[in-house]
């Protein structure tokens, strides 16, 4: 049960750390809080390697990876539309095509 958990948990915590490198551009380099951010982001990174990884010994490849990257699209697609970013029909249609595909691949 722990393993089917683990998918959004993984693909999130990948998608916090783009998320985190978004922010830690705004930052000038070198500075507290890019420092901060960078490695905040980076942390992020590692820990969803490892989630990514226990996932892969549990699933076949052809599975996983399709939904974690269709999560990942999720949360940035989100995101992007939280802080006002130029979200076009066209790129929502697509991301209802990624999941739409990620669907056929599991049934």
């Amino acid at each position: 049960m722990i393993k089917y958990l683990l998918v959004p948990l993984g693909a999130a915590l990948s998608a916090l750390a783009q998320i985190g490198l978004k922010k830690t551009s705004t930052f000038s380099s070198w500075s507290s809080e890019w420092i901060l951010y960078l490695l905040l982001s980076c942390s992020l990174y590692g820990i969803s390697f490892f989630v990514y990884l226990y996932l892969l010994r549990r699933f076949p490849i052809s599975k996983i990876y399709p939904v974690m990257a269709v999560v990942v699209i999720l949360i940035i697609t989100g995101y992007g539309m939280v802080i006002g970013e130029t979200i076009t029909p066209r790129h929502l249609i697509g991301v209802l095509l990624g999941v739409g595909a990620v669907y056929l691949l599991l049934i």
